[in-house]
């Protein structure tokens, strides 16, 4: 009888991969953990984040990803800049060490769908092409969690018999700062706050115009609304800290999710304001 059980347990691997986001390989590549967030309604712009494993001797990139969900799909890198978080678009390729993985999770580096067609939902499954430098076209479908996920729900073994629950996130430090990219048709924003725990926070807001250059505005208001919570909503002027960076202190007065709106004042009568979901600790 024991012949028969590695097929038994690769039965069980591909029913189970309907649930999770089973790795994909090409030549050295493998590919899995592809995963997303439902995004609000409305959302122009949702991450995704997965794990990239190089299994070769020779270093690979990808280079670009693209998806009939959205109207383009970028390779985003984060840094963090006189204790402002950025995004910017990966322009020479993403590197992937050989004999290394590469994880693409929330606060780090990350693939940005924008243009979304229709807001993703929860259990729903994205289909991306990625494109390396040696291994070519690779597909994979992105599993969107709920708007709270830190994680892929299961992660598939890569050699199809062996099946293991994702170990939950680590805990994030206390001063761990929460970033998200807002996308408007005409602003785009980054926001960091600091720290992503209750209490007292700071938020810095750093504004794009549409092609991704700094935007300078008259004015910037932001507002913390818990309505889950019954808590009112606060709302404060932001300080300008140079042409495109704005910062203000507020107190979100419990964890859980949020909703932060801009009220951004572009000019005399021309006023802009944009929402997104925010977790705090």
């Amino acid at each position: 009888m024991l012949h028969h059980i590695p097929k038994l347990m690769i039965v069980v691997a591909a029913t189970l991969a309907f649930v999770g986001s089973a790795p994909t390989a090409a030549h050295d590549v493998t590919v899995g953990q592809a995963w997303s967030r439902a995004s609000p309604k409305g959302a122009k712009v949702a991450a995704g984040y997965l794990a990239i494993e190089n299994h070769g001797t020779a270093i690979d990139r990808l280079l670009s990803a693209s998806s009939a969900a959205a109207a383009k799909v970028e390779i985003h890198r984060m840094s963090m800049q006189d204790g402002i978080m950025t995004m910017r678009p990966v322009e020479d390729g993403l590197a992937i060490p050989a004999d290394q993985t590469v994880t693409l999770a929330p606060g780090g580096d990350h693939i940005m769908f924008v243009g979304l067609n229709a807001p993703f939902e929860e259990g729903q499954r994205i289909p991306v092409a990625l494109r390396f430098e040696r291994a070519g076209r690779i597909d994979v479908d992105f599993e969107v969690g709920p708007v709270g996920a830190k994680g892929p729900r299961l992660q598939i073994a890569s050699n199809a018999s062996q099946v293991a629950v994702a170990p939950p996130p680590k805990p994030a430090p206390a001063e761990e700062p929460f970033f998200t990219h807002i996308c408007g048709t005409r602003v785009m924003a980054d926001v960091t706050v600091m720290p992503g725990r209750h209490g007292p926070v700071e938020i810095v807001v750093k504004l794009e115009d549409g092609d991704e250059k700094p935007l300078s505005v008259d004015a910037l208001s932001v507002t913390l609304s818990n309505l889950d919570k019954k808590i009112a909503s606060v709302a404060a002027i932001a300080e300008r800290l140079s042409s495109d960076t704005w910062k203000v202190r507020m107190t979100a007065a419990t964890d859980g999710k949020w909703s932060l709106a801009l009220g951004i004042d572009m000019g005399p009568g021309d006023r802009i304001d944009v929402a997104a979901p925010i977790l705090i600790e």
